[in-house]
């Protein structure tokens, strides 16, 4: 079986992350390869919370020349996880304990992103679980300044 390279996406050499489903809709597109990362991380999270999984073709700028593309290959994210896991991340709650612990998981999740740090989301809900909303922010804000040192 033969496979090919997916054509470039159109314009010139950028970083763009682009669907697989067959439509190749640009999903993130930046000059930034970081900002590509950062944006792909954060659809990761809420992919992987919702148990879907999403793929995506990577494209950025050649190192030998700046006027070409540079396929850097498909990447999944996502997936889905067991009952077990689910338990583990978010017990059964009342509606309202629902949102406020997924608040808590997004906004430490987000932060965990921002600073660069990979956690799966078990260990993002160990940390969520006991803080309140104000110490969650607290721990957002200590990551951020973290991240600008």
């Amino acid at each position: 079986m033969m496979t090919s390279t997916p054509t470039p996406p159109p314009g010139a050499p950028r970083f763009v992350a682009m669907s697989t489903d067959g439509r190749r809709t640009v999903i993130a597109d930046s000059s930034s390869r970081e900002a590509i990362d950062l944006a792909l991380g954060s659809m990761a999270q809420t992919v992987a919370a919702r148990g879907e999984e999403f793929a995506v073709d990577l494209w950025g700028i050649s190192g030998s020349s700046p006027a070409e593309w540079r396929y850097d290959g498909p990447k999944n994210f996502g997936g889905a996880t067991t009952s077990v896991a689910t338990d583990e991340i978010a017990p059964v709650l009342t509606a309202r304990d629902q949102r406020e612990f997924d608040r808590r998981m997004q906004t430490l999740s987000a932060a965990l992103g921002r600073a660069g740090i990979i956690a799966a989301a078990t260990e993002i809900a160990s940390v969520a679980r006991p803080l309140s909303a104000t110490n969650t922010r607290q721990v957002a804000q200590w990551l951020d300044s973290a991240r600008q040192q």
